[in-house]
């Protein structure tokens, strides 16, 4: 009977077939829509840019704040931790203490670095011995990440405006896909670490504004308002902002004006404990010292430089129309004209309808008062529109709005005019795409249409140098010397500390007039014209983004080429001078070691070096390393046969008080004589070489 029953209850082939492709199917087709849904395209963006800058953010240079803010950060940290350092069984770690400024004392003590010393914690744990390219990637890859989770929260802001529609999705390519903001986002570790931080707060702080009874979120609202705050005191205007709103909310509904400011003074109390904690600076006096901060940053003083705005220098005094014409010429078009549509269509809605959003009403109350704040209170402003980029924050709600309300406009008047609409938008952010691969990694100098024809002769283009980096590694690349020296502006030396161990020890900073390169960099756009290099220097190498010209490598020209002879110094028999007789460090490829006369240099300091056989070098090759000014005052070359009877040889050439060139025969003895003296600077020598100038 089993046996019957048990072919009847055997599945059929054809038809657990069709099952198991109904299934797949049903799979399949519930798989795509689900990622066809507006959240599953925003996760999947938000991985694809977390990897993207995760393995790209070791490809920018360094600006010049970045040393300060480490210096800062090492203040604030061994304020707290000064005693717990000094008891480790590391030298490293007690000599941070040892050499970092006292927090009382340091000039940047103003400047809030909470986030900042994170970073240094994981130095710490490291016993302080990462090398300085180390600890600067480490703190990009900070700066990106804090930027990343800020992009993060302008969309849970957008969807909680907007839905889950692809409204948030499109807000937050804006944000992403603005080249300026991409590029910043790995090294500015001030001015878009607090854009990214007045982001988190803002979402949090309408959240507490959302909840009528205030209580669920005045916990997050304030920490976070803090930490933006902490960044740049001027993160206390969207926490002034919020109370402001709620004062409103009180007014407007019956019998909640009490309960409001209750709340209110509820979160400024958080805020402000919260403030005084991840704030050192203040614990010694919490409401003097934030006084102090705040008036200090509203009135900055310190800075006294002038920068390049609209064709002319002028002061940190800016303009009132510096923020506008800034963000004119450097914010994408689209996403201004969006701006501009979104702003009255905020406007017309509320009139017309007295019907706000609060989301919208907030982030146009914040946009009008920043602008305002920064144009009536003339804060100070240096070096493009940096100090105001949590303007940006409004200005993008509310170009995502001018967007949100197009969206719908043309999709009434027809298919294709919608169809066409979301071409356009969907073109233009190609566009940026591509910009920002194509320019890669100086993304930070971008223009749009309008402002890049106008940017090289009337803007700061690459004003904090981080370029630079680049260059001196194409001239490190591009040379057969063991170890060079390196011309940079006075500003320009920051980006040693982004390079390898390697690298750094190949070459020292000198003096435009001794080196071998020069660096120009484009603080001042208008350099280009009013300097010429001169005939000592030829252009080895230029950085342009887009038809524009942010930086060059100049490479000293010899009107010879030099064959240096490798083996001058194992004919060499005998050394001699009335100073110092340690020869050996000329010749051991190490900057860091040098020959030296041990006091400033007088006339009639020599060197005689006594060949085993004749040699008829016309070359030699001074290099001082890393003492740039150690150069011979009035170098005298003669050259024996016997070391008693001596023959001039005249110099024909002498380059950057580096390379000479003299008339000479066949001898066994050559001397090097000063005629002048330095009442300062001694003669040094890091690495000799002796060869033959030959004509071109």
């Amino acid at each position: 009977m089993i046996s019957k029953l048990l072919p009847s209850n055997r599945p059929n082939p054809r038809q657990l077939l069709a099952s198991i492709k109904e299934m797949a199917w049903s799979c399949l087709h519930g798989l795509r829509r689900q990622l066809q849904a507006p959240s599953s395209i925003a996760v999947l963006l938000f991985v694809i840019y977390f990897i993207v800058g995760m393995l790209i953010f070791s490809d920018y240079g360094i600006s010049t704040d970045e040393r300060i803010e480490h210096r800062t950060s090492l203040a604030n940290y061994t304020y707290v931790m000064e005693r717990f350092m000094l008891a480790s069984d590391h030298d490293s770690v007690r000599h941070t203490v040892w050499h970092t400024p006292n927090l009382m004392d340091w000039h940047d003590r103003y400047y809030g670095v909470a986030l900042q010393t994170i970073t240094v914690f994981v130095e710490h744990l490291r016993n302080f011995e990462m090398s300085s390219r180390e600890i600067f990637l480490m703190r990009h890859a900070f700066t990106f990440i804090n930027y990343f989770i800020g992009t993060v929260f302008f969309y849970l802001i957008l969807r909680r405006r907007f839905g889950d529609s692809f409204v948030p999705v499109v807000g937050v390519l804006f944000l992403i896909l603005y080249p300026r903001f991409f590029g910043e986002s790995f090294y500015n570790i001030k001015d878009i670490l607090f854009f990214s931080w007045c982001i988190i707060a803002s979402y949090f702080t309408l959240r507490w504004l959302e909840d009528e009874r205030k209580h669920a979120f005045i916990i997050p609202a304030a920490i976070t308002l803090a930490v933006a705050t902490n960044t740049r005191i001027l993160g206390i205007s969207i926490l002034m902002l919020a109370c402001g709103f709620a004062f409103l909310q009180g007014i407007i509904t019956k019998g909640a004006l009490r309960h409001n400011i209750k709340k209110c003074i509820h979160l400024i109390l958080l805020t402000f404990a919260s403030y005084v904690v991840i704030t050192p600076f203040t614990w010694e006096n919490p409401i003097k010292n934030t006084i102090d901060t705040f008036f200090h940053f509203l009135w900055f003083q310190p800075w006294w430089g002038t920068h390049f705005y609209m064709g002319e220098m002028i002061t940190r005094e800016v303009p009132w129309h510096y923020i506008p014409v800034w963000m004119g010429v450097t914010v994408p078009l689209l996403y201004i004209v969006m701006f501009f549509v979104g702003f009255a269509a905020i406007i017309y809605v509320g009139i017309k309808h007295t019907k706000w959003h609060l989301y919208d009403l907030f982030f146009f109350a914040m946009f009008t008062c920043t602008l305002l704040g920064y144009i009536l209170l003339r804060i100070s402003m240096y070096e493009g529109w940096r100090h105001a980029y949590s303007i940006f924050l409004p200005f993008l709600y509310i170009a995502v709005y001018g967007l949100y309300r197009s969206y719908k406009f043309y999709s009434r008047s027809g298919k294709i005019t919608k169809i066409s609409f979301v071409g356009v938008v969907s073109g233009y952010l190609l566009y940026l795409l591509v910009w920002i691969v194509v320019y890669h990694p100086y993304q930070y100098v971008y223009f749009n249409l309008v402002g890049r024809r106008v940017a090289q002769q009337n803007f700061a283009l690459d004003y904090w140098y981080v370029s630079n980096a680049d260059l001196a590694r194409y001239a490190l690349n591009h040379t057969d010397e063991p170890f060079v020296t390196i011309a940079a502006g006075s500003f320009n030396h920051h980006f040693v500390y982004i390079l390898t161990d390697e690298e750094q020890a190949r070459f020292a900073f000198t003096c435009r007039d001794t080196a071998d390169f020069y660096i120009r960099g484009s603080r001042l756009s208008y350099e280009w014209q009013r300097y010429y290099q001169g005939p000592d220097f030829r252009e080895l190498a230029t950085i342009e983004v887009d038809g524009m010209r942010i930086a060059a490598l100049y490479q000293r020209v010899l009107p010879f080429t030099v064959d240096i002879d490798t083996a001058a110094w194992g004919n060499l028999v005998e050394f001699r001078s009335n100073g110092n007789y340690n020869f050996h460090h000329m010749n051991d490829s190490n900057p860091d070691t040098k020959w030296s006369t041990g006091r400033p240099q007088a006339a009639g300091d020599y060197l005689i070096f006594v060949f085993r056989e004749a040699v008829n070098y016309n070359y030699i090759r001074l290099n001082n390393g890393r003492l740039r000014s150690d150069y011979p005052r009035g170098l005298a070359i003669y050259t024996s046969n016997n070391g008693y009877t001596w023959h001039n040889a005249p110099i024909a050439f002498n380059s950057a008080q580096s390379h000479y060139v003299f008339e000479s025969e066949a001898y066994h003895f050559i001397k090097l004589v000063t005629t002048d003296y330095s009442p300062r600077y001694w003669w040094s020598i890091a690495e000799m070489s002796f060869g033959y100038a030959l004509a071109n």
